[in-house]
C-alpha cells in the first residue's frame, strides 16, 4: 500500500466517522432520549473507524483485513435504510443524504485500501548486441 493511498484511506475513514457524529445528532433530534440505543452503533463506529485506519501505518496485512471487514459491515448496514426512514419519517432527507455520503466514502476507502501499488514503467532502449562495420 502506498503512503498516498494510506493517507486517502485515513481521510475517508475520518469523513465516515464525522458522518456518524452527524447521524448521532439526527437520531437524537428525531427520537430524543428514547433513541439512545440507536446512537450506540454510530458512537462505536465513529471511534473504531479512525483507530483501525491509523493501524494501517503498522504495515501489517491484518490491519487492512480488519478495516475491510468493518467497511464491509458499514456497506451492508445501508440495507437498513428503508427501516430507518420509516422509524424517523420527518428526517428522511438528512438520513438519506448522510447514508449516501457515507456509502461514497466507504467505497472510496475500500478502493484506496486495496488499490495496487504504483507500478513504475521504465522505457527500455534497444540494446545493441554488436556493431556492423560499414563498407567503404
Amino acid at each position: 500500500m502506498t503512503e498516498k493511498n494510506m493517507n486517502r484511506t485515513l481521510a475517508a475513514a475520518l469523513a465516515i466517522a464525522a458522518l456518524h457524529v452527524l447521524a448521532m445528532g439526527v437520531t437524537y433530534l428525531a427520537l430524543g432520549s428514547a433513541g439512545a440505543g440507536a446512537v450506540v452503533p454510530h458512537l462505536v463506529l465513529a471511534v473504531l473507524l479512525p483507530l483501525r485506519a491509523y493501524k494501517l501505518r503498522s504495515g501489517r496485512p491484518k490491519a487492512r483485513r480488519i478495516l475491510t471487514v468493518v467497511l464491509g459491515i458499514q456497506i451492508l448496514a445501508h440495507a437498513m435504510l428503508p427501516g430507518v426512514v420509516a422509524q424517523m419519517p420527518g428526517y428522511a432527507v438528512p438520513i438519506i443524504t448522510l447514508q449516501a455520503l457515507s456509502l461514497v466514502c466507504e467505497v472510496a476507502a475500500l478502493v484506496f485500501l486495496w488499490a495496487p501499488s504504483a507500478v513504475k514503467i521504465q522505457a527500455h532502449e534497444p540494446e545493441l548486441v554488436g556493431t556492423v562495420q560499414g563498407h567503404g
